[in-house]
């Protein structure tokens, strides 16, 4: 009888097993970075970063606060507002402020001094309702 050679034309099983594994690890890992990041999409954060204040003294015993407030979450900031007797707010611009946006008030202080110090709580809300209370500092400068 004739003896027939067998064919070595396949993978081994070990390979074929390791291939598997691979892929199914690698479009696991493909698919949590598409959940992970539609979650942070879908999800909202109100924040919001104070980037700059200035507080210039005008030498009649007042001054102009000029403050910057920058939208850092995904919900558009509806009012900024300064709780302090001394500081009346009038010119608010940017306000409703989509993500990503700047919003900014100039402020009249009273009862200040050339190198005086005014400390304020800026308070800022958000379009959902919320809000956010913020510490500002500022020292008047020469103009």
């Amino acid at each position: 009888m004739l003896a027939m050679e067998r064919s070595k034309s396949g993978l081994s099983p070990l390979l074929a097993i390791l291939i598997g594994l691979v892929i199914t690890i690698v479009a696991g890992i493909l698919l949590a970075q598409l959940y992970f990041s539609y979650a942070a999409t879908i999800s909202t954060r109100p924040a919001a970063n104070v980037e700059y204040i200035d507080l210039v003294y005008r030498g009649d015993g007042s001054g102009i606060l000029v403050v910057n407030v920058k939208n850092m979450g995904n919900i558009r900031i509806n009012n900024l507002e300064i709780k302090d007797g001394k500081i009346s707010c009038e010119d608010i611009r940017g306000v409703p402020t989509p993500s990503g946006g700047v919003a900014s008030m100039a402020c009249t202080v009273g009862g200040i001094s050339l190198g005086g110090n005014v400390v304020a709580t800026l308070i800022v809300t958000f379009e959902d309702g919320s809000s956010q209370a913020y510490p500002i500092a500022a020292r008047a400068r020469a103009p």
